[in-house]
């Protein structure tokens, strides 16, 4: 079959997968054909019209992240809820193109692409889970750019690995991109006239650039393309080199190249690029923060990359301010473009921090209010105490398929969702929470059941009154229990038939539990009253009803059990809400890029003003323009600037140097004087210690 020009159909991956292989035990054959007859079940009915690539796209979603270890070259599996964090922040539009020049298995432009259909959803039909995965994300208000969010030129991702290019395309395709942009290639390297892809990493042309790129060696100097760094010198051999060859630096520059003037970039980063004291690391945000605007830094936990690594990481996040066109010496003058950085440290997240990285559903999580605390950083009310999370709660879903479309035949709602997961309370009117649709199955079953199983053991005794008759009473109760043991065997035949068991959904098994244990605690119960009603005398009547009655009605009451059939699901509501606790201490603040010290004394020329700051404390022109800032091998020059500002600290970006002091950190429950008596107290024996130490080195001297 001829493949589809725009290489968007499936029937296009011989090209992609053409040298790949796979190696399996020759005594192992019945694994593949069993494997290959599941694929086929699962995909074999979705039906093309409905939400099909949402099911193959979550189900290749939950292969990756079965995947446990770092590759060979360091890549790894971002986490799904730190990517959908940085798309969030950036905030992607329709129609803007987007590239992950690291893109591994493509998390980052699938996730943008499911930003932009969530953000045009309509909220009453669409779904977060508890860790903000999408679901019906349909984008039926985008009307007229619908198209442009699959149009595969909008997500270009690189990546030098061929390993992760075809998981990362094959991740696009089964998301519903056309003809996605995944190709392998150095993002760093040279860009070749003959290079197939150039048109792809043209300079200034993204909007978005999103990405986790490698961290873990360095670069050869000369197969960098040399135009997207500066220069290690000015002159000889250093000029014709880069001015670093540590791949997180070297990301970092070559995003700044790709992105449009006002484009915006977010992405991870070890602690090193916003500490480290190299030349090359303070020329990388000494750029940032001059000649662009830097948004924010979010410190993640060092646990945030279990099992695959570590280390610790922040999210940078930044804007292009300057074009290559436009592109100067530093002027040492001018005041940097950034004035101030929004800092945020991330202490608990969705996982926890081991390498187990279990799942903390419903508990807090500090990815959310990071998002939503960026958002709203500017406001005149912004509170940094006040901490935002979503309200939790739990849906039941389940796939309608073909078994579920023939027993609920009758269900008129079901017939709406063939082929596509819904909860059970649009599906059959139950309520949404799975607890209380249970309660109300029981509660309405309950009557039903006891007349049912009380009819089927009296139609299966029907001379069990005139036996009892003739028994002595010693006999009369091993009587009533021999006739009664038959009987329950009768009831538990016919609620029990294989016919009945295939009502309810043969995977999940949470409805027929529940229903059996019901039926058998039901006619524990009415066996025991009929044996000590048979003792007494009591007559016992046989009802009028058939075996086909009593059929019609298990299945009628068994489909209401099944209807309880499906899974699980924490979901989040689409808001973040303020909760009515305070924080005790701010998990976010802010630090001043360039601040100049005081200096009352100064004068200008003509006398006429005085002091370098006005009466509002803003730092006058005057001032600034006449001091030396710099001296000329390009040194700061002491006592000018504040030595808290980040100019003055190297332009260091790491947030934890200006985390305000809290004394929440130091609160106790004793007295200030009986933490001075404590003081004292530790001193005494200080000095007693030092009174010691001496005498001993006196006595060897």
């Amino acid at each position: 079959e001829k493949a589809d020009t725009n290489g968007s159909d499936l029937s296009t991956v011989g090209s992609r997968m053409s040298d790949a292989y796979f190696q399996l035990d020759p005594g192992k054959g019945a694994i593949l054909a069993e494997a290959i007859q599941l694929i086929d079940e699962l995909f074999g009915h979705v039906d093309t019209t409905s939400i099909s690539d949402d099911i193959m796209g979550d189900t290749f979603e939950y292969l990756l992240s079965e995947i446990s270890t770092a590759g060979k070259n360091g890549q790894f599996r971002t986490p799904r809820h730190i990517i959908r964090t940085m798309v969030e922040i950036l905030d992607p539009q329709p129609g803007m193109r987007i590239i992950d020049p690291a893109a591994g298995t493509g998390g980052f432009l699938f996730s943008a692409m499911d930003h932009i259909l969530k953000n045009h959803t309509d909220p009453e039909s669409l779904k977060l889970e508890w860790d903000g995965t999408p679901h019906r994300a349909d984008g039926a208000g985008l009307v007229e750019d619908y198209d442009t969010v699959f149009n595969g030129l909008n997500y270009v991702g690189i990546d030098n690995d061929r390993t992760m290019v075809r998981i990362g395309w094959m991740n696009m395709i089964l998301h519903g991109v056309v003809n996605p942009q995944i190709h392998q290639r150095d993002s760093l390297g040279q860009r070749k006239e003959d290079d197939k892809i150039k048109h792809l990493i043209v300079s200034e042309s993204y909007d978005r650039v999103l990405a986790n790129p490698p961290f873990t060696g360095s670069v050869d100097k000369n197969d960098l393309e040399r135009t997207l760094f500066p220069a290690a010198g000015t002159r000889g051999k250093k000029a014709a080199l880069a001015i670093t060859n540590k791949s997180e630096l070297l990301f970092v520059w070559l995003m700044l190249d790709l992105l449009k003037v006002g484009g915006r970039c977010a992405v991870i980063v070890p602690e090193g690029v916003l500490f480290g004291g190299t030349e090359a690391h303070a020329a990388l945000r000494r750029e940032l923060l001059t000649e662009h605007l830097v948004e924010g830094i979010i410190s993640l936990p060092a646990g945030a990359f279990q099992p695959y690594a570590g280390v610790k990481t922040s999210i940078l996040i930044f804007q292009k301010e300057t074009g290559k066109d436009r592109a100067r010496e530093w002027n040492k003058i001018d005041p940097p473009r950034t004035q101030s950085i929004w800092f945020y440290e991330v202490t608990e997240e969705a996982y926890t921090l081991d390498a187990k990285r279990n799942e903390r559903k419903g508990q807090n999580n500090d990815l959310w209010d990071a998002i939503k605390k960026f958002q709203v950083r500017h406001y005149n009310d912004f509170d940094e105490l006040s901490y935002f999370q979503p309200q939790y709660f739990t849906e039941r879903w389940r796939f309608v398929d073909q078994q579920t479309m023939s027993v609920f035949a009758d269900e008129k709602e079901v017939s709406h969702w063939k082929d596509q997961v819904a909860g059970i309370h649009e599906l059959f009117r139950l309520p949404a929470d799975p607890v209380e649709a249970q309660q109300g199955i029981e509660e309405s079953q309950t009557e039903p059941i006891k007349k049912l199983v009380d009819n089927i053991l009296r139609y299966a005794t029907p001379d069990i009154t005139d036996k009892m008759a003739s028994k002595k009473a010693p006999g009369k109760k091993k009587e009533a229990e021999k006739a009664l043991n038959v009987a329950k065997k009768k009831v538990r035949s016919l609620c029990f038939a294989k016919e009945i068991k295939n009502l309810f959904d043969q995977e999940e098994m949470v409805a027929r539990p529940l229903y059996e244990k019901t039926i058998q605690t039901t006619l524990d119960s009415a066996t025991e009253t009929h044996v000590q009603n048979l003792i007494k005398g009591k007559k016992h009547s046989t009802p009028k009803s058939s075996e086909e009655d009593f059929k019609k009605q298990i299945k009628t009451i068994a489909k209401k059990f099944a209807k309880l059939d499906g899974y699980d699901v924490m979901l989040r509501t689409i808001d973040l809400l303020t909760k009515k606790e305070k924080l005790n201490e701010a998990k976010c603040w802010t630090a001043l890029v360039r601040v100049f010290v005081r200096d009352d004394e100064w004068k200008s020329e003509n006398g006429e003003l005085k002091g370098s700051h006005d009466k509002d404390g803003k730092v006058r022109h005057e001032y600034v323009e006449g001091v030396e800032l710099y001296d000329n091998k390009g040194k700061l020059n002491e006592g000018l600037l504040d030595p808290d500002c980040i100019e003055a600290r190297n332009w260091n970006l790491s947030a934890g140097q200006y985390k305000p002091f809290s004394f929440e950190a130091i609160k106790s429950d004793k007295s200030i004087v009986e933490m001075i008596r404590e003081l004292k107290k530790k001193e005494n024996q200080i000095i007693e210690g030092l009174d010691t130490l001496l005498a001993m080195v006196e006595g060897k001297a």
